[in-house]
């Protein structure tokens, strides 16, 4: 599907998608795997309030690289563009979300923008109708627009497998890191996510894989006029070894390791 701007969306709306619960998914996914958030914009945060007002609602281009208010005024265009009803909220730190009606007068919350890494890797999303859509009828919903199928489901319907193997095995911390930085790509297309997609998706891949463990630490810098850095930290009983993401080959790489042995 060819996009080239925000109208292209709805133009090229399959015919058979009616109910506005099901265009409003539509959307979300079709904008989502084409939007990618940009990191910079939190070093710019200080500058001209001229400025914010030019970045916030600039245009839909191609690629689509946006902060959360930008994404959300789009979202909330392409909605109104379908007749669908739906209000921007803003919480205490400036973050946009959106609430829309489907055809009976329920309303449902979005966040597009904390989606963008379930979306760009196909797993099931974590932030439209939260509460107010179940699972299972949001998966027939999906099925129905062709995000996933019967025969091939979310991504992340698959990561037990990964999970289950870890605990089986008798690996090193290390090793298991290592294992998990190599399984990733076995369930998607890496290179359809943006680099701070990527970043998050690695880090909800590893939360799941390890359940939290807190010898590890994602983490990102970035020197002056110099692009973001992501980096993973481990810890062992015997050293503190650092992971750099390579966006070349798109897999942590080993960085740095410092042995705490004396």
């Amino acid at each position: 599907m060819s996009i080239k701007k925000l109208e292209d969306f709805i133009a090229q709306m399959p015919k058979e998608i009616e109910s506005k619960l099901e265009k409003a998914r539509y959307l979300y996914i079709e904008l989502g795997k084409r939007s990618f958030y940009d990191k910079s914009y939190e070093y710019m945060m200080f500058g001209e309030e001229s400025d914010y007002l030019i970045y916030s609602d600039k245009p839909y281009s191609e690629p689509n690289v946006v902060i959360c208010t930008t994404l959300v005024k789009q979202y909330a265009e392409l909605l109104t563009g379908v007749n669908i009803k739906n209000r921007i909220l803003v919480d205490e730190k400036g973050h946009y979300s959106l609430i829309f009606e489907d055809d009976i007068g329920g309303e449902h919350i979005t966040d597009i923008t904390k989606d963008l890494k379930n979306i760009q890797f196909k797993c099931s999303t974590s932030y439209f109708g939260v509460g107010t859509i179940s699972k299972s009828d949001l998966r027939e919903i999906d099925i129905g627009i062709n995000y996933i199928t019967k025969n091939r489901g979310y991504s992340n319907d698959y990561w037990h497998m990964v999970k289950d193997r870890l605990q089986r095995m008798k690996l090193s911390e290390r090793e298991k890191c290592e294992k998990i930085f190599e399984s990733l790509k076995l369930f998607g297309d890496l290179s359809k996510l943006g680099e701070v997609e990527l970043f998050e998706m690695y880090r909800k891949f590893f939360q799941y894989c390890l359940d939290g463990n807190e010898k590890v630490q994602f983490y990102s810098t970035k020197m002056s006029n110099e692009p973001e850095e992501y980096f993973m930290r481990l810890s062992t009983n015997s050293s503190v070894i650092i992971y750099r993401l390579d966006p070349k080959v798109l897999q942590f790489v080993l960085f740095r390791e410092r042995s705490l042995e004396r």
